[in-house]
């Protein structure tokens, strides 16, 4: 049996979330416009090398203005989260740089993000280096990084002037007019440079969960957590019974939730004595337009049993007089003892109550003519607790010393309500002496059933009418009262 699951529309919600932050067209780098000053007779990109790489580029070049390369050693192949050496090399060493960036578009969407790679700032940045210098510089791929082909985009420019230029202090907000959008070379101080493009294969496939931990286990629920890889877009798990293949169609978590409680708002409830199944799998790539072409990890699976059931103990109340009841319950399987408590009200639930080790006691010192509340659970082993099981009852009339009717203004009462199919009327104030007709009536009036209340209490049956309000019209030759009744 698999559980049933309720939050359609939050899953469609989400993946609508994914799908606007992800739906840009792959592949389609923009083409730099040239530097207003070209790169024939002032500065131009000579050499870049890479190493420690699958693959590298080893790639010398002349001034070409903007260049695509790609093919053999001018192709960098890297796992992704590792370190390698990058070098840029341009043909006047001497010169002082204005700016040299290189990005590497990680996500594959076909632009180049300007903020430096940070896990916890900037997760998606796509700058790799950024600065005046030519020397080899370490760079590590983002862990988080697509897998599978993408493009890095190496860029050079001064401002005219050999010895001194202003360096923006941060690629991201420059000053000085320099302009550090990756698709636009063009600056206010009319600089001059060089880009080129090189193609980089990234391996970060869509790995298993490492590890998951469920603990806190209980006859009602369970605590689990699992570590991630760094390169998921979502995670996506189920709870159910079986350790079959799930399929699709489950619950997505933004990867930086590593932890639930259950039962969540997708798995409503967790039964006692049961084996339960916790699935969960990486989803790494989310640009596609259907979840069916997402690409997944396999699927993790675990488990937990709950604890044996601690059951709600049935219980009677009985042998009602003016001021004592007799409440009595059925035995349950594990327990220890019993805790009850009465109370004049439905809620709050107890706290805590009287511990018992018996099935019956009495229960003395009661009010005449009032409702009171009897709540009852189980104390069990290893399961803690019952829930509380409830019973309400009603007291008999006041009575004077020498055990005559006491007569107060004549009052019946209705209880329980909510009921869910028979509720007791009862005189709670008052002597009834003659027969009286009782009318179930509809919000509008109309009579649906009737019934003849010749004593003092009427068990009246509502399994006839829909769940909803009524009104309960009791009344004889001297008296009316009207009783508002809610059936569940």
């Amino acid at each position: 049996m698999r559980i049933k699951f309720y939050s359609m529309k939050r899953l469609f919600a989400l993946c609508m979330v994914l799908f606007a932050a992800h739906s840009v067209q792959a592949q389609t780098w923009c083409t730099p416009t040239a530097f207003p000053s070209g790169c024939t007779s002032n500065l131009y990109l000579s050499y870049v090398w890479t190493d420690l790489g699958i693959q590298n580029i080893d790639n010398a070049s002349t001034c070409d203005g903007y260049k695509y390369y790609t093919g053999t050693k001018k192709v960098l192949e890297i796992m992704a989260g590792q370190a390698c050496s990058l070098q840029v090399q341009y043909n006047k060493p001497g010169l002082y740089l204005a700016r040299m960036v290189v990005w590497i578009d990680y996500n594959g969407d076909g632009l180049f993000n300007n903020d430096t790679y940070n896990p916890v700032t900037f997760p998606n940045g796509e700058v790799v280096f950024s600065g005046p210098s030519n020397n080899k510089n370490l760079i590590t791929t983002n862990p988080y990084a697509k897998d599978g082909l993408t493009r890095m985009r190496v860029r050079i420019y001064y401002n005219g002037t050999p010895t001194s230029a202003p360096l923006p202090a941060d690629i991201r907000k420059p000053n000085a007019g320099w302009n550090v959008d990756a698709c636009d070379v063009n600056g206010t101080a009319n600089p001059n440079g060089e880009t080129e493009d090189y193609d980089v294969i990234i391996h970060n496939p869509c790995k298993k969960i490492p590890s998951v931990s469920i603990t806190n286990v209980t006859s009602k629920g369970a605590d689990i957590s699992w570590t991630v890889n760094g390169n998921e877009r979502m995670v996506e798990y189920t709870i159910d019974q079986s350790p079959n293949d799930p399929g699709n169609g489950n619950f997505l978590l933004n990867p930086t939730q590593t932890s639930i409680h259950v039962p969540d708002t997708n798995t409503r409830r967790i039964n006692c004595n049961t084996k339960y199944y916790f699935h969960i799998r990486d989803i790494c790539d989310t640009n596609s337009h259907s979840q069916a072409t997402y690409s997944y990890g396999p699927w993790r699976l675990d488990s937990f049993q709950t604890p044996p059931c601690c059951d709600v103990p049935p219980i009677t109340v009985d042998n009602i007089t003016s001021n004592t009841a007799i409440a009595s319950w059925g035995p349950v399987t594990s327990v220890i003892q019993y805790e009850y408590a009465v109370s004049i009200s439905d809620s709050p639930e107890p706290t805590g109550g009287t511990r018992y080790n018996g099935t019956t006691t009495l229960l003395p010192g009661l009010d005449c003519s009032r409702e009171y509340y009897f709540f009852l659970r189980a104390l069990c082993s290893p399961t803690p607790t019952s829930d509380w099981g409830i019973d309400s009852f009603l007291t008999q009339p006041c009575t004077s010393i020498d055990n005559s009717p006491v007569l107060p203004e004549f009052k019946l009462n209705a209880y329980p309500n909510p009921t869910r199919n028979v509720v007791t009327l009862s005189v709670m104030h008052g002597i009834k002496r003659e027969v009286g007709t009782i009318e179930v009536m509809d919000v509008t009036g109309k009579v649906l059933k009737t019934a003849v209340m010749d004593g003092d209490k009427l068990d009246l049956n509502l399994n006839d009418v829909p769940s909803g309000l009524y009104m309960i019209r009791y009344s004889d030759e001297q008296r009316t009262q009207v009783i508002k009744v809610r059936r569940e």
